[in-house]
């Protein structure tokens, strides 16, 4: 009785701009289309079923939306970090996937299994489960709030969203883990070591005018089928300014170490003879 009363006399005006009355009325809305789905049998009318759902998702969406908006916020200097994502692939990364996250915990939760993922699945149901969980706790805290003050974020309101920030981020990583390949650590770490000798080798065979900036620029393409070639070779070559030994870049030395192994069959005798030889067109170039 007293929160209806507090309902009717602190409602935010549905006009406000403030984040909490933003969050209150799309948190209102996901609430009366999940009830609305609960309520119809998808049976008897499939494509207003299936409209829901649209609508469901649309909805689910944006009150997460708008719950980052406020933890950005909030609690700007708590966020969990998720350097992670720029190991997803580009296809993923789109506006849409926090929804679809809450959408696969609440499946996961009520006990569903994603498909040809089952040990996966089963790992991630706990963790599922306390996610959404914490997640109904922040909406209960920030709808609880915006009856209050819209002006106010509470000290167990930031506790509350800190903690379901880190459950959403490594759920988030568990489940995007899950569907598509995602490059370990270890991986992500050689390919950025392969991208820096590649630069370097380019900066060098500029310098040396080798290669020219109008090359690069037009996208040649015996430099595209050169450049690899040449960041093997060149620490090989005699007389180079940065061999291994005292490279300023040992790690990008130390790979292209391990990748050369076998990769000269005939040692050059001359490095502009060999560089001339990689700069020809592929079809070109010895086997």
């Amino acid at each position: 009785m007293m929160n209806r009363f507090r309902k009717w006399l602190y409602k935010p005006k549905r006009s406000d701009p403030q984040l909490l009355a933003r969050f209150y009325y799309a948190d209102e809305e996901l609430n009366q289309v999940a009830a609305e789905l609960d309520s119809l049998d998808g049976r008897k009318d499939p494509q207003r079923c299936t409209l829901l759902v649209s609508q469901f998702r649309s909805c689910q969406d944006n009150v997460l939306n708008i719950i980052n908006q406020i933890m950005d916020e909030c609690i700007p200097q708590d966020r969990a970090p998720r350097d992670f994502c720029v190991k997803f692939p580009e296809e993923i990364r789109h506006d849409n996937l926090a929804g679809q996250l809450w959408f696969g915990a609440e499946c996961l939760a009520a006990g569903s299994i994603i498909m040809n993922r089952e040990l996966e699945s089963m790992a991630m149901r706990p963790l599922a489960k306390e996610l959404t969980r914490s997640l109904e706790d922040v909406r209960g805290a920030l709808r609880d709030q915006a009856l209050r003050d819209l002006n106010t974020y509470t000290e167990k309101m930031r506790e509350a969203l800190r903690h379901f920030d880190v459950l959403f981020a490594e759920f988030e990583l568990s489940y995007v883990s899950a569907m598509v390949p995602v490059k370990s650590p270890r991986e992500y770490y050689v390919q950025q070591e392969v991208i820096v000798l590649f630069c370097e080798t380019v900066e060098r065979a500029l310098d040396f005018g080798y290669l020219t900036q109008d090359m690069i620029d037009d996208y040649e393409p015996a430099l595209m089928f050169s450049i690899p070639r040449l960041a093997i070779v060149w620490p090989l070559l005699p007389a180079h300014p940065r061999t291994c030994p005292g490279a300023t870049a040992p790690m990008a030395c130390g790979m292209v170490a391990r990748s050369s192994s076998g990769a000269l069959a005939h040692p050059p005798v001359s490095r502009q003879g060999v560089i001339s030889a990689l700069l020809r067109p592929l079809p070109e170039l010895p086997l």
